[in-house]
């Protein structure tokens, strides 16, 4: 058996946790917890950025896919709004390919018959506090004048 005096000498030796051992406690957990949610809105503003990225895509392909078939691709440029948030430029020029040294020794550029044309859009979008945009760059090409 335990006497009352022992029983008493272990009870002093099982006390609660310091004020010292708290506000350290605490201290952890507050940076432990700041730093999560920081991550989670990091990963947010990404998930966001990534799906106006998206969206930003979709208008282009939209856009670039209709180049040469609503009307005859020609050279130019133009300028106008996919809705309230998204609009774009557009300008397209004459491509011509890169020559081979081959061909260059023979006289220049082959004959084709084809013309191509570099059609560059850049999609425009605000975030907020600062304008974004994503460039989409293609090489399209028609028949040349006279050609069946």
């Amino acid at each position: 058996m335990t006497s009352a005096a022992e029983m008493r000498a272990s009870r002093r030796g099982q006390g609660g946790f310091t004020l010292l051992e708290v506000l350290a406690a605490f201290v952890v957990f507050v940076l432990v917890f700041g730093t999560v949610l920081e991550t989670l809105s990091l990963a947010g503003r990404n998930a966001r950025r990534s799906a106006e990225i998206s969206e930003a895509a979709l208008w282009a392909q939209s856009k670039l896919d209709a180049v040469g078939l609503e009307e005859e691709l020609s050279t130019g440029s133009e300028s106008g709004r996919f809705d309230d948030r998204y609009s774009y430029r557009l300008e397209i020029t004459e491509w011509f390919p890169p020559v081979s040294a081959e061909a260059a020794a023979a006289g220049g550029q082959p004959a084709v018959a084809v013309d191509m044309f570099r059609v560059e859009l850049v999609v425009y979008w605000s975030d907020g506090s600062r304008e974004r945009s994503r460039r989409f760059v293609t090489v399209r090409s028609k028949l040349k004048d006279g050609n069946v």
